[in-house]
């Protein structure tokens, strides 16, 4: 309204201007001599002059000063927005909402989704190493992403551009079909936050009746998850299918082994899933009936009580592989003050923000928008910086004792080294006391 006044204002300046002149010269024509026709003429004048005013007015502000509007109220708006979000003081929402701000200005027709920009311009074709193949080959990992249909434009149609695509096979649940051609099983589940237990229930039953022999491994991942594929499945390799486990982020209430976050992903071994539908679903003494709850908790209290394994994701120094917020919280200085005081409260196990929260070979983040999420996927498939390379593969492939093995073989030995047992050292110290007892 500011600067449609401002408008307003200017033409009307130059019209008086005009209407002025216009007064002048017919006073002046008239010699002060105002006879009843030149009254008259001079009446017909004057309303000519202020009808055409009228017309050159609204001519000027729908073909100009609308423009000039709304570019304001955009200016205006972001302004606005700018302040709210510094008065957040949530550090890892103010960076996501500021990068989705600047996200939805390229959004040239309003639906929040950029056409033509994340779908080529930051996507790039590349041939998949020998040791990313070799893991695809052996390390099966079926993937279930867990969206709403609201998500289907503004979060589900990165995901399929981005790490998903490195999934053995991939699903989504569920997703609007006639916006987007994506993968995706409608489990016929009422859409909500409230309803998400109900989904990962139906989603599970899901994948026991027709996907359970074809996989190894069973990953569900949040819409605004990132994943590196690769490095999930050399985690994955130094265990087997056949053990009742799952990993994640692990939290510590509610169980007495804990249980893994939602948003980083958790991924359930083929025996896990087995044991889930077929012990834990139908009983409930041990999952809980009614779809309402917290997804992650529901399932960590139910594999708990039909003996499924609470693994430990993090790498052989500590360092943890899975996280349940964006990189750019986990990462940034500061110390442990700058995450929630929720958060340290839930960890299961010791955490140290800045460049040691994390493993060098990092599975998945949390609360990952799209610009992050395709930075990410050109960062790690992408870009090159010249001359650097994999110091810790390349040492395991010219060893002596790797020499003609089997790239596999290799892999899965150097996995073994760099994860965390299965079980508690304390435990399997026992176990091999015991072994070594009987020998």
């Amino acid at each position: 309204m500011h600067l449609f006044g401002h408008h307003f204002v200017d033409t009307c300046q130059s019209e008086f201007t005009y209407f002025s002149i216009a007064i002048a010269i017919t006073t002046l024509g008239s010699n002060n001599d105002m006879t009843p026709i030149r009254r008259t003429n001079f009446a017909y004048f004057l309303l000519g002059f202020v009808l055409a005013s009228v017309f050159y007015f609204i001519q000027t502000t729908t073909n100009s000063g609308a423009v000039i509007s709304n570019a304001g109220f955009v200016k205006i708006q972001q302004q606005s927005q700018a302040k709210g979000l510094i008065e957040n003081e949530d550090p890892d929402i103010l960076v996501n909402k500021l990068a989705e701000a600047h996200e939805d200005d390229n959004d040239e027709d309003g639906d929040g989704h950029q056409h033509g920009q994340n779908e080529g311009m930051f996507q790039h074709t590349h041939e998949e190493t020998a040791v990313a193949g070799a893991l695809k080959q052996s390390v099966r990992v079926f993937c279930w992403i867990m969206t709403a249909k609201k998500n289907t434009l503004s979060r589900a149609v990165h995901v399929n551009a981005t790490w998903a695509q490195r999934c053995n096979k991939y699903v989504f649940v569920s997703v609007n079909e006639t916006a987007a051609k994506l993968p995706n099983v409608d489990l016929n589940v009422t859409e909500g936050r409230n309803f998400l237990w109900a989904k990962t229930k139906a989603a599970h039953q899901y994948i026991y009746d027709n996907e359970l022999d074809n996989f190894d491994w069973f990953l569900k991942a949040d819409d605004d998850t990132y994943v590196i594929m690769e490095n999930l499945r050399f985690m994955l390799l130094a265990y087997s299918p056949s053990d009742p486990v799952y990993f994640g982020c692990k939290f510590k209430p509610f169980t007495k082994q804990g249980y893994m976050s939602g948003g980083s992903g958790y991924v359930l071994s083929r025996e896990a899933v087995k044991r889930f539908v077929e012990e834990g679903l139908p009983d409930p003494k041990k999952c809980k009936q009614a779809g309402t709850g917290a997804e992650d908790a529901e399932i960590g209290r139910c594999l708990e009580k039909i003996n499924v394994t609470a693994g430990d994701s993090r790498d052989s120094r500590g360092r943890h592989r899975m996280l349940p917020f964006s990189p750019l919280s986990h990462l940034q200085a500061g110390g442990n003050k700058t995450m929630p005081a929720w958060f340290y409260q839930y960890m299961y196990y010791p955490y140290e923000q800045g460049k040691e929260c994390c493993s060098d070979y990092m599975i998945s983040f949390h609360y990952v928008n799209k610009g992050t999420m395709y930075a990410l996927d050109n960062l790690l498939y992408h870009i090159r910086p010249i001359g650097f390379f994999d110091d810790l593969w390349t040492r395991e492939l010219g060893s002596k004792e790797n020499a003609g093995k089997e790239i596999i073989d290799t892999l899965r030995a150097l996995a073994e080294r760099k994860s965390q047992p299965l079980l508690p050292k304390a435990t399997e110290a026992k176990d091999t006391d015991k072994k070594a007892e009987k020998e």
